[in-house]
Formats: C-alpha cells, structure tokens, sequence
C-alpha cells in the first residue's frame, strides 16, 4: 500500500476541482493506479490529520494514518460523481470510520470492540467495565497500587474466571478417565443394578424411587436395598482401580 510520510502529506499540493474529477473518473473507470495515487497523495494530510486527533505516539499515529489512507480508498471506489461535492468532504466519513474502528486494535494490549474504546475515551463507561478497558487502554496493572475501600487492588483484574485452555484441557482428560472407569467398574454389576443406578443417579434428573419401582414391578424397599447394595460395589471397584471418589462427587 502507498506509505506517505507527514512531511510529504503537506508538501502535496491540493488539486483543483477538475484534476480531483479526472482522477476519479480514470480510477473508478480504468482503475489507473497513477489517478489513485495522485488522489491519494493529494488527500494524505486528511488521513494525518484524524490520525493526529487520537494520538500523539508517533508509531500509533503512522499506523492510525495507514488506516486513514484505506479509509481515502474506499472512498475513491465509492464516490458518486453525479454529485457536487468535492472528495475531501466526502472520504471524510471514510477516513474517520477506518481510523476510529482500528483505534481499538493498534492502541490496545487487549483486543476489546471499537465502540467500547471509544466509549472509555469519552466518560461513558463506569464501574468493573470501565476499569477493564482501562487496564486494556494502558497495557499494565500496578501490582504495588493500594488496595481500595472494597478490599480490591488492581491486581485482582488479572484474574479471569474463565479456564486457561490447559485447565480445560485437564478437565477434559479428567472427565474422560472418570467415565471410563465407571463404566469399567459397572461392567461387574448385575444388568439389574446397572439399570436401578444408571436411572437413579445418572440421569440428569434422577427417577423418583416409586416411579422406578412401579417400572421395575418391584416394592420400594426391595429397590432400595438393590440400590444400596450396587452402590456399596460399585465403589468397592472404583476404590480398587485407583479412582478418588472425592473426584467422583
């Protein structure tokens, strides 16, 4: 893409109404790269311009001017000729749109939506959200910083209560052993036990034990006890593979 410098955006000169109207026209028709590029040249000190109205550290506003010049680009495609206005009037909307929706992305450790960023630079946003996106504005937490009158320090903004993929991952291969083990161990029950704990304490909405004894044609207490008895070897066989019934709960 055209790199132009800020020093060169201001020793262009502006083009007249109708060299600015031939160039569109030979871009938009003919897609003449030279007609972009002299459209682009002449207009850069818009791009700058904007770019200058967010920042003042010279690597974010380079970038902040690249996505000005974008922003000129697609208003070359998209100008209407049948209009009089003149183009720096209209790529104006562009320049700002592509600026203000990069802000985000180039001025951020975090990547956070455009209008969020734009909402914390103007006052609009208050509480824990505010806080977020100012930390992610900055790109660092004090860790010495003292600690507030709710017993929060800012440190406490680090902590997600979202799992790390590692943890998921741990937790995925933990529950895979758990379930295989269990079926592993159920393997040994009688296929009348395996039916009375599958439909008593594996469903996600267990059985009431009437309505399991009424399907099993069997008197409640005969299904307690049938049930209290799997139960008592089913973790004798988990116990025996090495399983931590705590990890079970």
């Amino acid at each position: 893409m055209l790199a132009i410098s800020y020093q060169a955006a201001l020793r262009e000169p502006l083009l007249a109404v109708d060299d600015e109207r031939e160039a569109i026209c030979k871009w938009q028709d003919d897609r003449d790269q030279r007609a972009l590029e002299l459209l682009l040249r002449s207009h850069a000190r818009q791009a700058w311009s904007q770019a200058a109205r967010w920042t003042d550290n010279p690597v974010h506003l380079e970038d902040l001017a690249s996505e000005g010049l974008i922003g000129l680009m697609r208003a070359a495609d998209n100008f209407d000729r049948s209009q009089n206005v003149r183009f720096s009037t209209y790529s104006a909307w562009w320049v700002m749109n592509c600026i203000s929706a990069a802000l985000a992305r180039i001025k951020t450790v975090i990547d956070i939506p455009p209008r969020t960023y734009l909402d914390a630079r103007s006052g609009r946003l208050e509480g824990e959200d505010a806080s977020l996106v100012q930390v992610a504005m900055s790109g660092m937490v004090a860790l010495d910083a003292p600690v507030t009158d709710d017993g929060a320090s800012p440190a406490d903004l680090l902590v997600s209560p979202e799992m790390t993929p590692e943890e998921c991952a741990a937790a995925r291969s933990a529950a895979a052993c758990q379930i295989r083990a269990l079926a592993q161990a159920m393997a040994d029950l009688d296929p009348l036990e395996v039916e009375i704990i599958r439909r008593r304490k594996l469903q996600p909405v267990p059985e009431r034990v009437e309505d399991l004894a009424a399907a099993l044609d069997m008197p409640k207490d005969r299904l307690r006890q049938i049930e209290k008895r799997a139960l008592l070897r089913l973790r004798q066989r988990l116990v025996a593979q090495g399983v931590s019934l705590a990890a079970m709960q």
